[in-house]
């Protein structure tokens, strides 16, 4: 697992984000998941607005991980 990787410890973190959020998709695979974002942050990455199309699909893989987690709750 590389530095850049999502840990199941980053996605079941309650506490806040280490480092500012992301503004855009570009940022968000420039530095990469927020440590210890929790559920929190991959909503809120969910609902960037990103006008750029090539970033499409990895919203579209950050919103099915968020779907697979609220359905399992």
């Amino acid at each position: 697992m590389g530095t850049d990787d999502i840990t199941f410890e980053d996605l079941l973190a309650d506490g806040p984000a280490g480092g500012a959020p992301p503004r855009t998709i570009g940022e968000l695979l420039a530095d990469g998941f927020p440590r210890a974002g929790g559920m929190a942050a991959l909503g809120a990455i969910a609902q960037l607005p990103d006008p750029d199309s090539k970033y499409a699909a990895v919203q579209h893989q950050y919103l099915q991980i968020l779907e697979l987690q609220r359905r399992a709750a």
